[in-house]
């Protein structure tokens, strides 16, 4: 079947968020609290946060990938990172997860970029297996994540931030 790739759009928030969901319960996690109102918020707008593809096969939403511009000091270009990449089940290994990275390694290109990062949970073999079998390869580093009462009291110790964008 024809596989579509378009940009994300406000009226795509309930397909993407229930993907999203999908996404979660497949890694075996609870819901993410995301919702119409915060795709729509972050999404779009002046001060949009991330960027998005959808895959459709005959108008129906089949797939997404969300991704956000970033710069590495260690290469001096611009990339990619995708927070998400998903397929609707029955319509994966039908080349729609190809096409959503083929369109991401297009805008990479189209803003001088070098690369795309991304993270994949270590028990979610079958994607593992499809990023190595694009041409994706681990990279050796440590996530770390700063949240909750932790990011709030540190934040909190900040006292001179003259000079922050925002």
């Amino acid at each position: 079947m024809k596989i579509d790739i378009r940009a994300i759009r406000p009226n795509d928030a309930d397909a993407v968020v229930a993907m999203a969901a999908a996404l979660s319960a497949h890694e075996g996690k609870a819901p993410p609290p995301f919702d119409v109102a915060a795709f729509r918020r972050h999404g779009f707008g002046a001060r949009a946060l991330f960027d998005g593809m959808i895959a459709e096969t005959g108008g129906e939403a089949v797939g997404y990938a969300l991704f956000c511009e970033m710069f590495n000091i260690d290469s001096g270009r611009p990339g990619l990172h995708m927070m998400d990449l998903f397929v609707q089940p029955e319509h994966r290994r039908g080349g729609a997860g190809r096409a959503l990275l083929a369109a991401l390694a297009a805008r990479c290109l189209a803003i001088d970029g070098g690369w795309i990062t991304w993270q994949c949970l270590e028990r979610n073999t079958g994607a593992m297996a499809f990023y190595q079998a694009i041409g994706g390869r681990r990279f050796a580093c440590a996530d770390f994540e700063l949240a909750g009462d932790a990011l709030g009291a540190l934040a909190a110790g900040a006292s001179n931030t003259r000079g922050a964008r925002g």
